[in-house]
């Protein structure tokens, strides 16, 4: 049947009836091959004449602009000067004598005012494109357009950060953020800060939190809960126990069940769950140092090796009978401009209950302003240290100390009322793009942006610290970390 095609006519074609030549010859073929990078000018071989087949969509393997969650709900406020100044009403009146006698004159009292203040301060980016890259044609659109977006991206992460763990008397040039503002400031901070002691965040806890805002002298409504994505999911599960479905008689939704929480109905009022990218739990040292060559802090070096002792005046140790045994220690350095590798201080150390944990840090060639402590969990072999906690660079040679009050591998949490009677974002210049002067073919520009958080009741909070993640819970999960020594 015409334009049927059979094996008759490939008959001759095959190896096993071509001669040695036409066999050579075939062997001669043009090969297309999977080359990544040319492989050079040969005989056969089709790299040049392959034209690169690249998508026109540029796919982003990093976080996305709808992660940053507290910026977004931030009620951003004009400011005018480098320090921005309010007023506090604290009291109607401090007295208590309310009740008189017929015909007396009741006792005078006077209301109590605050002045408050915060100071902006300014955080940038400098980006370029060379002049050559700016004329040709780019796979995903305008590449100074494209640096742009990417420049307000890094800005926004590290503004992120900087709103819950911001802290001036570390890096100088910060701004406070939230947990420093709340644990330095509200009217008791040992009600505002809540010591969870590596217990994952539960519905039992958040309604504690939430008495503890609402009640005298704070008086507020939380409203908002923003914790680590670890966090939440532990938090999210323990309601899947509770779940109850109407089941419709036409059957579920594309056979879909489960549930999406979204937040609950404490005792005080409703709280929205804001899992949050930028809240982590404590990182693993780092072996390497992060931040410009020449102007990051140089690795401390160790003066003197960690030991345990008396705790001193003023001191609590949070070291139990439980947390009695060997501890291994890493210290970093850190600036304005990046971190150090982590030093691995002389270990193991044996901690008894009450007791106290004191070691001494030099300075490398380029100082930091403070310095961050790794610590192992009780028996642990040296590798596993995690974060602790980050404590000012004080001389040449520092004293660090581990009362056991920050334990490593956890994350904070913050409970807050979410409006302008709690707190507010300053501004003194919004994100703004400046252009700089052509030295080079290329395009330079800045990109800033200039304020400070400020809260206004400081005592509207509650900040949990020491939060862990549920036994058994993939992932970062400091309740198992004594599984990795043995």
């Amino acid at each position: 049947m015409q334009g049927n095609v059979s094996w008759r006519d490939y008959s001759g074609l095959g190896q096993g009836d071509a001669s040695a030549e036409e066999v050579s010859d075939l062997r001669k073929a043009l090969a297309a091959g999977q080359d990544i990078n040319s492989p050079g000018a040969s005989a056969g071989e089709g790299f040049p004449l392959r034209t690169e087949s690249l998508e026109n969509t540029l796919k982003t393997v990093t976080y996305r602009m709808d992660d940053v969650r507290l910026w977004s709900a931030l009620t951003k406020l004009p400011a005018f000067n480098t320090v921005e100044e309010f007023n506090r009403l604290k009291e109607y009146g401090s007295g208590v004598a309310a009740f008189i006698d017929e015909g007396d004159l009741p006792e005078s009292d006077d209301s109590t005012f605050e002045r408050a203040y915060t100071v902006i301060k300014y955080m940038g980016t400098t980006r370029s494109v060379t002049h050559v890259m700016s004329l040709i044609k780019p796979s995903h659109g305008n590449v100074i357009a494209q640096e742009t977006v990417n420049g307000t991206a890094w800005l926004l992460r590290q503004l992120e950060r900087a709103l819950f763990f911001g802290d001036s008397s570390l890096i100088p040039i910060q701004f406070d953020g939230i947990i420093k503002l709340i644990t330095d400031n509200a009217p008791n901070p040992n009600l505002n800060v809540l010591d969870l002691r590596g217990k994952p965040l539960t519905e039992d806890f958040l309604n504690d939190g939430a008495l503890i805002v609402k009640t005298e002298p704070n008086y507020g409504k939380a409203t908002d809960l923003y914790c680590a994505d670890g966090a939440f999911s532990d938090l999210a599960k323990q309601f899947y126990p509770a779940e109850r479905f109407n089941i419709p008689t036409s059957g579920f939704n594309n056979g879909m069940v489960g549930m999406n929480i979204q937040g609950f109905f404490s005792q005080f009022g409703p709280i929205k769950f804001n899992p949050d990218t930028f809240i982590q739990f404590g990182a693993a040292a780092p072996s390497v140092a992060a931040g410009p060559s020449g102007k990051r802090p140089d690795t401390p070096t160790e003066n003197a090796a960690p030991s345990a002792g008396a705790v001193g005046g003023g001191e609590t140790s949070l070291f139990t009978a439980a947390d009695a045994g060997d501890y291994y220690y890493k210290v970093a350095a850190i600036n304005r401009y990046g971190r150090s590798a982590a030093v691995a201080m002389t270990g193991a150390l044996t901690v008894a209950a009450g007791q106290k944990v004191s070691m001494t840090v030099a300075d490398g060639s380029i100082a930091g302003t403070a310095f961050e402590l790794y610590r192992t969990a009780v028996d642990v072999a040296t590798g596993t240290e995690r974060y602790t906690v980050t404590q000012a660079r004080s001389a040449a040679t520092t004293v660090l100390t581990d009362l056991n009050q920050d334990l490593p591998g956890t994350s904070k949490a913050t409970l807050l009322q979410q409006n302008l009677q709690f707190f507010a974002f300053k501004q003194l210049c919004p994100f703004l793009k400046i252009p700089l002067s052509t030295v080079s073919t290329a395009v330079r520009w800045m990109q800033l942006l200039y304020g400070s958080p400020v809260v206004y009741s400081p005592g509207r909070a509650v900040i949990f610290k020491n939060v862990g993640r549920a036994p058994g819970s993939v992932g970062l999960n400091n309740a198992e970390l004594n599984s990795l020594a043995h």
